[in-house]
């Protein structure tokens, strides 16, 4: 089973000005730079502790020795295509399933205390489920993943990404096509100064490692 899954993550490169833009507001550009590398670290330490394939899509395409340099040369990178949020979720998706993964799970790069057992119960929800989806604070969600015989592309299609509308239509549109998905624990991404507040920080957890170095500098 293990060999079969993968974890796709969503990276930019690290670009001050261009990364975590909403949460610049209250710490800075240069201490949101800080904290989406970070971020980023700290999410690649959870994957890399799985036992699952790990799949990187970096933003932009021309950026790729930048994040060479940054994450390392040991990581799969592509670079992500389509224009917006729902098409490149589903060329991710869709070349994943191509590469031969039965199951996928893609998550973003914010979320730096996200624990490893929240993929496990995903991966196990994909047992049972066509789908997976875990949503966040804000009305978006942190996780999707699919088997690959149930991975079904309209569901990104019409989505108003960046609203609060994004959950509750993601579940609408398995509901039109008839896909049989499983929800997964409420999780919260970082996207602002007041986020900061809710990270679970506690060494114990094993999580955010980067991020709690940082914070408590």
């Amino acid at each position: 089973m293990t060999k079969n899954n993968a974890v796709i993550i969503f990276i930019r490169s690290p670009e001050k000005g261009r990364v975590k833009t909403r949460l610049a507001k209250g710490v800075g550009d240069t201490a949101a730079l800080a904290l989406y590398r970070c971020f980023v670290m700290d999410v690649l330490d959870i994957v890399r502790s799985t036992p699952w394939a790990l799949r990187v899509y970096y933003y932009p395409e021309n950026a790729i020795h930048h994040i060479r340099d940054w994450v390392g040369e040991d990581l799969d990178l592509f670079a992500q295509k389509g224009t917006t949020l729902g098409e490149k979720m589903e060329n991710a998706l869709a070349d994943t399933f191509t590469a031969g993964y039965e199951r996928a799970v893609l998550i973003g790069s914010d979320l730096p205390d996200l624990p490893s057992q929240i993929l496990d119960t995903a991966f196990k929800a994909l047992d049972q489920c066509s789908a997976a989806i875990g949503a966040s604070h804000d009305g978006g969600y942190y996780l999707i993943g699919f088997t690959a015989k149930g991975f079904t592309p309209r569901i990104f299609h019409g989505i108003p990404w960046g609203t609060d509308q994004v959950f509750d239509l993601t579940l609408n549109r398995f509901k039109d096509h008839h896909v049989s998905h499983c929800t997964l624990p409420v999780w919260r991404d970082i996207d602002t100064q007041k986020d900061l507040g809710f990270l679970n920080l506690d060494p114990a957890s094993k999580t955010a490692v980067h991020t709690t170095n940082y914070l408590l500098k």
